[in-house]
């Protein structure tokens, strides 16, 4: 969940147009960006839902916290400056199967 959290940190950054160099994203990578950061919100909300199960809250507020926790890390672990332009580009490009991988993970086995 720490790393949904961070992607969905950089994602917001791309969509606000908060990075200070200019990366080359087209209009279908923008697009998807948009859909992977609206639908990690969801994909939280099930997967905090599905943790806990019917009797276990702190799993799901767990799921929530580390979620948090990756977003805090966000301001201390650059991404753009571990992958560079093109490494940030394929993570964004890859972001929507990779939440919903995250997610899938953390119902089945964690």
């Amino acid at each position: 969940m720490p790393m949904v959290g961070l992607l969905t940190a950089n994602l917001n950054g791309l969509i606000r147009g908060e990075y200070s160099f200019r990366l080359p994203v087209g209009l279908k990578t923008f697009i998807l960006a948009s859909a992977a950061f609206t639908t990690v919100w969801f994909a939280l909300l099930v997967t905090a839902i599905y943790s806990g199960g019917d009797t276990n809250l702190s799993a799901g507020v767990e799921v929530l916290m580390l979620f948090l926790l990756g977003i805090g890390l966000s301001r201390f672990i650059k991404i753009p400056a571990i992958l560079g332009q093109q490494g940030l580009l394929w993570v964004i490009r890859l972001s929507l199967p990779l939440i919903l991988a995250a997610c899938l993970a953390v119902v089945r086995w964690g």
